[in-house]
């Protein structure tokens, strides 16, 4: 459900890239750091996000270097590593050990269950460092399940469990900022619901799997039908956003939230576009 927090490549310079590159890689390496190699298969542009957000907003203490790496194995590539990353690649375990849960439960799949219990043990540990998240993410990713199970077409209760989770993780410490962070990764969070719903769409009915938009007749109705709850969301999300006190790189923040978040419903526009 994630990947679409990312930037938008083409309206950036390349010193801002190189920065979130930097970033990224520098998250990788905290989640092979603290938890092992196998870590870094939950990398996600989301959570890279979230880092260099935190980073901004706090002035946290970030060291950048060069290094190789499996992906790099030939040549070093830059790393920027934050005192949010620790945090950020704790969140990212959580949330992709109860996706690993949620798939085997929902579809029995072998590899699901493999990797649910190959993190288990890394996710006990992060639970008992950050009960708050836990609670919270583990609660509301169970009712969106139930409400997922139950082919539940009402999308605000849909919306509402993932963002209420999201919006959790994005509360990093319990400060005047807290109230911000929540609602700005509440409304993202149902952002990021509803833009997975209409991307997973065509999958969704060639498999009959579950998708709240399953008894609409087109991709195109459904993207016409969801762009202004998108719009909505975003622009919620992006207010929240504003009132944070994020300085450093905050272009490049602003690049993500106000348009490389759109980088997939546009692409899907333009192929409909193009097929007419």
């Amino acid at each position: 459900m994630f990947g679409y927090v990312r930037v938008r490549k083409p309206e950036l310079r390349i010193r801002e890239y190189d920065c979130y590159k930097c970033y990224y890689c520098g998250l990788c390496r905290t989640l092979k750091r603290d938890y092992g190699v196998s870590a870094e298969l939950l990398l996600s542009y989301d959570l890279t996000f979230l880092t260099i957000l935190l980073t901004s907003v706090y002035g946290a203490k970030e060291k950048t270097y060069t290094s190789r790496c499996m992906v790099h194995p030939f040549r070093k590539a830059g790393r920027t590593e934050s005192e949010a990353d620790d945090y950020t690649a704790a969140m990212s375990i959580l949330l992709g050990y109860y996706h690993f849960e949620d798939d085997k439960a929902d579809s029995g799949k072998k590899s699901a269950s493999v990797m649910s219990v190959f993190f288990k043990r890394k996710a006990n540990t992060v639970e008992k460092a950050y009960p708050r998240q836990a609670v919270t993410l583990k609660k509301e990713l169970k009712s969106l399940h139930e409400l997922e199970k139950e082919k539940s077409h009402d999308t605000d209760a849909l919306c509402d469990h993932f963002g209420r989770a999201l919006g959790e993780i994005f509360v990093w410490k319990d400060d005047a900022f807290s109230k911000y962070f929540r609602q700005m990764g509440y409304y993202l969070g149902r952002f990021i619901y509803l833009m997975d719903a209409v991307d997973d769409w065509e999958k969704d009915r060639k498999h009959g799997e579950f998708n709240p938009f399953s008894d609409v007749s087109s991709l195109k109705k459904v993207i016409e039908m969801v762009k202004p709850d998108l719009l909505k969301e975003i622009s919620a999300s992006a207010e929240a956003f504003e009132m944070l006190p994020a300085v450093e790189n905050a272009d490049l923040l602003k690049n993500i939230i106000y348009a490389g978040v759109w980088n997939r419903f546009d692409k899907m526009t333009e192929e409909i576009n193009e097929s007419i």
